[in-house]
This record gives C-alpha cells, sequence and structure tokens, in this order.
C-alpha cells in the first residue's frame, strides 16, 4: 500500500508541473482590391505560410487565415480576432500589411528561435522589433496563412518573414521574399524573382525571366523555358532541362546543369561545375576559384568560350566539332586534345586548336588543373 501511493502522489506532482493543454482558434477574413489593383499589390506578412494562384475574377482577392493556440478556447478566439489587418487600395500603389501588434502578441513562437527565457531574438517588421522565443511556454503560437488570387498581367510583391511561399499557374510579374522558408513556383510565366535569405528556392515549368537568390540555401530549377539568374552564398544551384539562358553565380556551392538548351555561364568560388546533355549552346563562359569544370553535349554552335579555374580540372566533350578558334593555358597542368581534323600548335606552354574555319574565339586558362578535350 505505501508503495502504491508514492507512485500515486508521484504522479500527481508530474501533472501539476506539466503546462495545460493548449487549444486553438481560427479567424478567416477575406478582401478584394479594385481590378485596377493588378498594377501592383505589395503583401507583408511575418509568420505563416502563402499560397499565390491565377485568379479566374476582375482585381486581387485576398484570404487570410490567422491560428493561435492559448490555454483556453476563449483567450485563442480572443487573440485571433486582434491581428491587424493594414490595407490601402489606391491603384498601383495597393499594400496588404499583416501586424502582431505587440501590446497582445508580446513575444512570438517560432521553431527556429532561441529555447531559453534569457537569450533575446529579434526580428523586425513593418518598422516594429518583434520578440521571438523557441519555447511555446514563453510565446505565442501564433500565424497567418494567406491566399492571393490575381489575374493574368498582376504585380505582386508578397515578403513572407517566417513560412513557405509558393506561387501555382501565377501569370504577370511576381516576386517573392522569404527568410528560411521553402520558396517554391510551378506552372508559371512571365517576370519571377525569389529572394530567400537562408531556405530554398525550387522552381518548375516556368516560362519567361527567373531570379533566383538565396544566402545558403539550395536553387532548383526544372523544365523552364527562361532566362535563368541564379545566385546563392553557400548553397548549390541544380537545373535539370528546360531552354533559354543560364547564368549561376555560388561563392562556395556547386554548379550542375542537365539537358539545358541554351547559352550557359557560372561563377564560384570553390564549387564545382558540371553540365551534361547541352544543346544550342551559343555562348559558354565558366569561371571558378578552386572548383572543376566539365562540359558535355553538343557544343557545335559554340561562337564564344571562357573557362578560368584557379586550380581545378576542365573536361570537354562534344560529339561534333564547333567552328572555333580555342587558346589554352595552363600553369602547371596537362594538355590531351583529341579533335580530328583541327589543327593543333603548341607555343611556349600555349596550345592553340582551330576547328573548322576558326570563325569563334575561346579561351581555357587553368592555374594548376589539366585540361582534357575530346570533340569527335
Amino acid at each position: 500500500m505505501r508503495r502504491i501511493f508514492r507512485v500515486t502522489a508521484a504522479l500527481a506532482l508530474l501533472a501539476a508541473c506539466l503546462p495545460a493543454l493548449a487549444t486553438s482558434a481560427t479567424v478567416t477574413r477575406a478582401w478584394q482590391y479594385k481590378p485596377e489593383s493588378v498594377e501592383g499589390l505589395a503583401v507583408r506578412n511575418l509568420i505563416g505560410d502563402i499560397r499565390v494562384e491565377r485568379g479566374t475574377q476582375p482585381g486581387v482577392h485576398v484570404t487570410a487565415r490567422a491560428t493561435v493556440e492559448a490555454g483556453s478556447q476563449a483567450e485563442a478566439e480572443r487573440l485571433a480576432g486582434l491581428v491587424v489587418y493594414q490595407t490601402k487600395d489606391t491603384g498601383s500603389s495597393s499594400r496588404f500589411d499583416v501586424r502582431l501588434p505587440r501590446e497582445h502578441f508580446p513575444k512570438i513562437y517560432w521553431t527556429g528561435g532561441p529555447a531559453h527565457w534569457w537569450t533575446v531574438s529579434y526580428v523586425k517588421h513593418l518598422g516594429e522589433r518583434v520578440r521571438l522565443s523557441g519555447k511555446r511556454g514563453g510565446a505565442i503560437a501564433v500565424q497567418v496563412d494567406l491566399v492571393i488570387r490575381a489575374p493574368a498581367g498582376a504585380k505582386l510583391d508578397v515578403s513572407n518573414v517566417f513560412g513557405e511561399s509558393t506561387a501555382q499557374g501565377f501569370s504577370g510579374d511576381l516576386k517573392l521574399v522569404g527568410g528560411s522558408g521553402v520558396l517554391r513556383s510551378a506552372g508559371g510565366e512571365g517576370r519571377l524573382e525569389l529572394d530567400n535569405g537562408s531556405g530554398e528556392v525550387v522552381i518548375s515549368g516556368h516560362r519567361g525571366r527567373v531570379g533566383a537568390d538565396t544566402g545558403s540555401g539550395t536553387v532548383k530549377i526544372t523544365d523552364c523555358e527562361c532566362e535563368i539568374v541564379a545566385d546563392t552564398g553557400s548553397g548549390s544551384v541544380d537545373i535539370q532541362g528546360g531552354k533559354g539562358s543560364v547564368s549561376a553565380d555560388t561563392g562556395s556551392g556547386r554548379v550542375e546543369v542537365q539537358g539545358f538548351s541554351g547559352s550557359f555561364s557560372a561563377d564560384t568560388g570553390s564549387g564545382s561545375v558540371r553540365a551534361r546533355g547541352l544543346s544550342s549552346v551559343e555562348s559558354l563562359d565558366v569561371d571558378t576559384g578552386s572548383g572543376s569544370v566539365t562540359i558535355e553535349g553538343d557544343l557545335s554552335a559554340l561562337g564564344m568560350l571562357r573557362i578560368d579555374t584557379g586550380s581545378g580540372s576542365v573536361n570537354l566533350r562534344s560529339p561534333v566539332q564547333p567552328s572555333l578558334e580555342l587558346r589554352i593555358n595552363t600553369g602547371s597542368g596537362g594538355v590531351d586534345i583529341e579533335a580530328p581534323g583541327a589543327t593543333v600548335r603548341e607555343t611556349n606552354d600555349t596550345w592553340t586548336v582551330r576547328m573548322k574555319e576558326g570563325a569563334g574565339s575561346g579561351v581555357i586558362d587553368t592555374g594548376s588543373g589539366s585540361v582534357d578535350i575530346d570533340f569527335r
């Protein structure tokens, strides 16, 4: 009997120490902007998920769903109703801002926030400093999810600090800005700009111009007919399929391209560059600090070639020769050339390769890497 009592007492103490189970409440509201708002709408949100879609009705439609967790249903409902939506409809300068007033939301729960009560983290949103915590019991769990529907030709500028942003079938001019969540776009057309702090950027099936920028996340682009400009600090760039042109820049990440048709340029600090299955490449420009370069595909359309590596090797493969005069310089690496019918000359550690009429020009320069060329 004594042992049973002790266990019962311990369970009672544990229950007393546990926080009360949180309940949640959701409040949904909707807005419709005038048809002339398609000229431009800026949206600013702090935390939640955003979805952008092509609308079938005139004007821009925004639906907001605020969800709050609290110790009681009444408190959750009260807080959900205190989220502030600021709107301004003045034609091309329309705005939609989501605010979490500090007097009602003194500290916001975010999974990436500090886990200890003595650690303070802030983020700036709409000119205010918002305090963050990674501990549920010490902060309010709130998120505002948005669905934005706009007709073809609309111009949207959407910023979401914490959460994912996704565009599906959007047609027009779209800019998505994020902090750490994934930015996605699928089946869109027009001018697309995705700018992320540290999260991933994923784009598929786009038609138009694509700008993808992330600090440390990766960029993945699939089956786009686009002018692609991709920039990452330390993440990689991965492009699969599609046609148009590619310009990729990374600090230390790799660049990998597979099955792309069009001109290609890449610049990396220390990452490698690998492009396979290329075609219709009129211009090829690659620069790496210490990474290797591998280019394979149909390079018969080349009119300009420039490859520069600090210490990486260079490998070129094409079943058809371009009309090109190519100059090769290496510091200490070897040179291996297989180009049947081409004229090859070596003078003072510089190789000159003239293929067909030599209409185009090219330069390969390596510090200590080898050069391997196979055009046959």
